[in-house]
């Protein structure tokens, strides 16, 4: 039986690395059932229950080789790991996990992960000497592949799909379940405005200007519309008390989603919104596949690449957003024709072919 180990941002609680996981098993049972799958996580009960596959803590280092000694393949990723933005332990962790598993003579594969940015030297020169030795690198976009070639990588870089194209939106009937189990009847005179925001890397207070704005927008969304808000942190720790900020104020009240949602109950809830106000990626693919509009505020390059990807050329970076230009782009949202949104779809199908394409030369690395 083959036995593959995922090492990533697992078991945090952040819904975008959760869906990750949740697609990455999903696709892989899709293709062998009997698969044996083993995740380091910061939280193996959670990971074992919600997932129902084997998953140790991600610190423990005697556990971690134990699992490395019997695993045919290590697949690391995906996601934003390999970068040091949020903070100095992200580069020695990953690649330090990498490099035990090739020590050992594990096979080790770098999946749809989004690189950068590596503001230190020794962080540029540690990702490509591990990167250059490992035995698969795909990454999600072509700005990550862009970024290695310029680190002088020398070697094949599959740009492949990020794995959360491969979820599939939920039924009409499970969106309603859900939504009414929260005590919300959905209604076309109300419609459900979502709010995905998330501070800037390495901050921890909300710009007060953007805050003013986006404030301003829910309030003509209330007032023109008769709009619910719905805030979603997708990372607890880090943007549930700016979704309680925004809440707390008179023109921006609405319902907040404070506790850890799976990727499927999140499917449910993307599916029943009428708009997505997003700055996480992950909250724009999952819009996305849930054929949700949506208005980005894209803090970060792998966001713009999605929005690239996608079509969406008219970007309002949240640094120089004016009332305006958010107003106008919720318009433009609300009132999308039925082109743009076949535009997505398309695009979707393409990005869930790629994830199909990887996981399938991912179970061929490790039974080779």
């Amino acid at each position: 039986m083959t036995c593959i180990a995922l090492s990533g941002y697992y078991g945090f609680h952040n819904i975008g690395d959760e869906a990750i996981l949740e697609a990455i098993i999903t696709t892989f049972r899709r293709y062998q059932p009997e698969i044996e799958l083993i995740v380091f996580s910061a939280d193996p009960l959670h990971t074992r229950e919600t997932y129902g596959v084997e998953a140790i803590s991600r610190t423990h280092l005697p556990s971690i080789i134990r699992v490395l000694h019997r695993t045919d393949l290590l697949v690391s990723g995906g996601g934003g790991l390999l970068q040091d933005v949020t903070g100095p332990c992200s580069i020695p962790y990953y690649l330090g996990i990498m490099e035990l598993a090739m020590l050992m003579g594990t096979k080790v594969a770098v999946y749809a992960h989004g690189v950068g940015p590596l503001h230190h030297k020794w962080s540029r020169l540690w990702v490509k000497k591990v990167l250059s030795r490992v035995d698969w690198v795909s990454v999600r976009d072509a700005a990550s592949a862009q970024f290695l070639a310029e680190l002088g990588l020398n070697r094949e870089i599959r740009i492949t799909a990020d794995p959360v194209y491969s979820l599939e939106p939920a039924t009409r009937e499970d969106i309603v379940s859900f939504w009414e189990s929260r005590g919300v009847k959905k209604s076309r005179m109300e419609p459900l405005v979502g709010i995905a925001l998330r501070p800037y890397p390495g901050e921890t207070e909300f710009d007060q200007r953007l805050l003013q704005i986006i404030e301003s927008g829910c309030n003509y969304l209330q007032r023109e519309f008769g709009a619910r808000l719905v805030y979603l942190p997708y990372h607890l720790g880090k943007d549930l008390p700016l979704a309680r900020t925004l809440a707390s104020l008179p023109s921006s009240q609405g319902i907040i989603f404070e506790q850890s949602l799976s990727s499927k109950e999140i499917l449910k809830l993307m599916g029943g919104l009428d708009l997505l106000i997003g700055m996480r990626l992950h909250a724009l693919i999952l819009a996305a596949i849930c054929g949700v509009p949506f208005v980005a505020l894209p803090y970060d390059p792998k966001v713009n690449a999605f929005l690239e990807y996608v079509g969406e050329n008219t970007f309002l970076p949240p640094e120089k957003l004016t009332f305006q230009e958010l107003l106008a782009s919720l318009k433009i949202a609300l009132y999308q024709g039925e082109e743009r949104r076949e535009n997505l779809r398309l695009k979707i199908k393409e990005q869930k072919d790629e994830v199909e394409k990887a996981i399938g030369e991912l179970l061929s690395l490790a039974s080779s």
